[in-house]
């Protein structure tokens, strides 16, 4: 090829290193544009978008009741979430007019009985909602509460409400100012509070109530027991130190009557409430006419469960008679005997004659002595034979009403004897008997 050839072609070699140059150019001017815009990126960032709602809840005239405030609060921040979550605050707070319409059309559709009156946007990351509601009347105020008590005994409905008194002033308190167009919505949360209260105030029972409207309007709350463990039945046992078994136990049906008011009522509440309930069966034994026309003092105890036994503590207070038959078991043991006491009260105070039979020989003991009682549970007395024999004191103490314990010191032999006394039932009592110079054995007693 020649010095011609390389003159022919030099234009087109010159026009493609020309080309090339421009080209690269060209990518170093788009790599600085990229770098510049990727420094200048941050300087023109988007605000930062919302991620939490909070909102501030005023309502003109006052506030209802906590629970459905709470419930206004989550119904307005669940619908501001919707509208609001993740979008850019910035934006937000330029369209907070239109938002805020948005928003107050759906919390007036939704929050039936309260209107909107103003809503607007503290726009951030966390936005707050703040909203001011008018109620709509009619507004309900206190209302009178009506506690229906169908599944308990009439006797016992004094009880029950009583203990019940200090719920009524919250549960009328549930309706103040709340619209009752509100109702709608407020009623379920309004029922389950009502079932709280009272499970929370009495032992054992629940409740169902419901918002009545007319003729007027008032509170009509249901109680009855929480579960199944209720009282299903009653049994009457008696105690006495001073009247035969044979005359108390003619009275049993009247007892149990007496006691009527105890069937329906929850274990637990019966439990808790004891003592309250054995003053209400005492009223009435103090109000039978037999009890009052011989001067009897009955006391009842109660054990409570599902089958609650009643045990009436009865003493006469003027007139005492005793009647025992006692079988003494053990090879040291005394002869078996029957005894009859007889005694007269002036209070605290029993002066009495005892006359013992022998069987074994026929033969009869006389003595003579005095009880003084030391409250309900305590008893010290002087017992003497006419005969000569031995003298006696003792002190008896009850530690339950089928248990006592019995301790008496013999002045002339100058031993002491301890008894222990378990009742079996009604007419039969076991004794464990333990004396100082040595004898150790059980003694079976009849109470007749």
């Amino acid at each position: 090829m020649g010095a011609t050839d390389l003159d022919h072609h030099r234009p087109t070699l010159l026009s493609r290193r020309l080309r090339l140059r421009a080209g690269g150019a060209s990518w170093r001017a788009a790599l600085l544009l990229v770098a510049v815009l990727a420094v200048a990126a941050p300087m023109a960032r988007a605000a930062d978008p919302i991620q939490r709602v909070e909102v501030r809840l005023t309502v003109d005239g006052g506030d209802p009741h906590p629970l459905v405030v709470r419930r206004l609060v989550e119904s307005i921040g669940t619908a501001a979430e919707r509208l609001l979550i993740g979008r850019d605050s910035e934006v937000v707070a330029r369209q907070e007019t239109a938002l805020a319409g948005v928003l107050r059309e759906v919390v007036d559709r939704v929050v039936r009985g309260y209107r909107v009156q103003a809503l607007t946007f503290q726009t951030a990351a966390t936005t707050a909602v703040i909203v001011q509601v008018e109620p709509r009347p009619p507004i309900l105020p206190e209302v009178p509460v009506v506690t229906r008590l169908d599944a308990v005994h009439p006797d016992a409905h004094p009880l029950v409400r009583t203990v019940l008194d200090p719920a009524l002033p919250e549960l009328r308190r549930l309706t103040l100012r709340l619209p009752m167009e509100a109702l709608e919505w407020a009623g379920p949360i309004l029922e389950r509070r009502i079932t709280e209260v009272i499970e929370n105030t009495a032992a054992g029972f629940t409740a169902t109530g419901r918002v009545e409207t007319a003729p007027v309007a008032r509170l009509v709350v249901a109680v009855a027991p929480r579960d199944s463990r209720v009282i299903r039945d009653v049994g009457v046992r008696f105690r006495s130190s001073s009247i035969p078994y044979a005359l108390l136990n003619q009275h049993g049906p009247q007892v149990t009557s007496m006691a009527e008011l105890l069937r329906g009522l929850p274990v637990v509440f019966a439990t808790a409430h004891r003592m309250r309930l054995e003053e209400a069966i005492a009223a009435q034994l103090a109000a039978y006419a037999p009890a009052r026309e011989y001067s009897v003092i009955a006391r009842p105890v109660l054990q409570v469960a599902e089958v609650t036994y009643v045990t009436v503590l009865a003493d006469s207070t003027v007139y005492r008679g005793r009647l025992e038959a006692r079988l003494n078991v053990g090879t040291v043991a005394p002869v078996p005997d029957v005894r009859v006491q007889l005694g007269r009260a002036w209070g605290s105070i029993e002066p009495f004659v005892e006359l013992t039979l022998i069987p074994s020989n026929l033969a009869f003991r006389w003595a003579t002595g005095v009880r003084v009682e030391l409250g309900s549970d305590v008893t010290v007395g002087l017992k003497a034979r006419l005969d000569g024999g031995d003298q006696e004191t003792f002190i008896t103490y009850r530690l339950s009403p089928d248990m006592q314990v019995r301790g008496a010191y013999f002045m002339r032999t100058e031993y002491i004897e301890t008894t222990l006394t378990f009742r079996l039932n009604e007419f039969l009592s076991l004794e464990a008997v333990a004396a100082s110079n040595g004898p150790i054995f059980l003694r079976l007693v009849s109470n007749l």
